[in-house]
């Protein structure tokens, strides 16, 4: 059986080190894209991953690059989960990543077993 593949969008090093480990250690294949222009750059790569976890927030700048993330990473893979995993929690935040495209939406700091979970979950989508 193949490793499920993971691509990883955040960039906050310490958080994507953690995430990248603890699905490694679940036997995950993990790419990370540390910022909005590499995260853009895999998204549209055509990889054929099972599951993407976005952040929100990548630059002061350009405040919601996630929400455009989410949106192509599920016109490019249809069928792959993809989470939003942001420390922004609002309603309107879930509302929005749910309408463009993401499964689930998990909110920082949540434990890393949550997010596993989580990401699990969308896989068995119908």
């Amino acid at each position: 059986m193949n490793a499920p593949r993971l691509l990883l969008l955040d960039d906050d090093a310490a958080i994507a080190a953690v995430v990248r480990r603890y699905f490694d250690g679940r036997g995950w294949r993990v790419e990370v894209g540390a910022d909005a222009s590499e995260a853009q750059r895999l998204v549209d790569s055509g990889e054929p991953w099972d599951a993407v976890i976005c952040d929100l927030h990548f630059s002061p700048a350009k405040l919601a690059e996630g929400f455009e993330l989410i949106a192509r990473a599920r016109s490019a893979r249809p069928s792959a989960a993809v989470l939003l995993f942001t420390a922004a929690p609002e309603d309107g935040v879930r509302t929005e990543a749910l309408r463009r495209g993401a499964d689930a939406v998990v909110t920082k700091p949540a434990p890393l077993a949550a997010l596993h979970d989580a990401t699990l979950r969308a896989m068995k989508k119908p």
